[in-house]
């Protein structure tokens, strides 16, 4: 029926199948009705059948095109492979970031012996913006809806920002603040608020010393 003989399946039977022709084994499980993969290893017990659909199908190819598929397979664990090892890098180590001081969105705060506040916190790499020097927290409302009372920003120290920027300012006699920074034509700063309630306020550019940007 399949063109061997009886002799030839009697080895099959007691399991000499090394030499079985793909043609052989194919005509086989047709005419027995079974998948392939029962002829090769009747004994075998179905663990996964995606890869028993995979192994069913690569016996019937050309061995020419056997080699496409294990290529294929070969290419796709490599880029598996690849893609474990690159997450394993893109985790960032803790950043170890100046913290506990803070700033006043609302009325300036004084900012005499802040620094006797500052602490070293661990925080996430992933957390850290790039730039940022200082994790601040801010005390009041006036830059809500953006920033809430008692949330915390990153700051980068920088004597200068541009218009329009949120920035951590300290104004001389008067306190720290966190406010959009404008310079004006007449050598004035005015410091805005987002938070409505609050009207804007402005000081001589020499009163003015910017500490730093908010990184949103």
């Amino acid at each position: 029926m399949v063109g061997v003989g009886k002799s030839t399946i009697r080895k099959w039977e007691t399991g000499y199948i090394e030499n079985m022709k793909r043609d052989k084994i194919i005509a086989l499980s047709k005419a027995l009705k079974v998948s392939p993969m029962d002829i090769i290893d009747p004994n075998k017990e179905i663990s996964n059948p995606t890869i028993d659909k995979i192994e069913e199908i690569s016996i019937q190819l050309h061995p020419s095109r056997q080699e496409k598929v294990y290529n294929y397979a070969s290419d796709q664990l490599n880029e598996q492979n690849n893609e474990k090892i690159t997450s394993m890098f893109d985790h960032k180590p803790m950043i170890e970031i100046p913290s506990g001081r803070s700033t006043a969105a609302g009325s300036p705060i004084n900012g005499e012996d802040q620094d006797t506040q500052l602490i070293h916190k661990l925080i996430a790499g992933e957390k850290v913006p790039a730039g940022a020097d200082e994790l601040v927290t801010v005390d009041g409302d006036s830059m809500e809806p953006l920033l809430k009372k008692g949330s915390q920003v990153f700051i980068h120290y920088q004597p200068e920002v541009e218009d329009g920027e949120i920035a951590i300012v300290h104004i001389r006699d008067v306190g720290v603040t966190c406010k959009k920074f404008y310079v004006n034509e007449d050598n004035t700063v005015t410091l805005k608020s987002i938070n409505k309630a609050y009207d804007d306020m402005v000081f001589d550019c020499d009163e003015v010393n910017v500490i730093g940007k908010v990184i949103l």
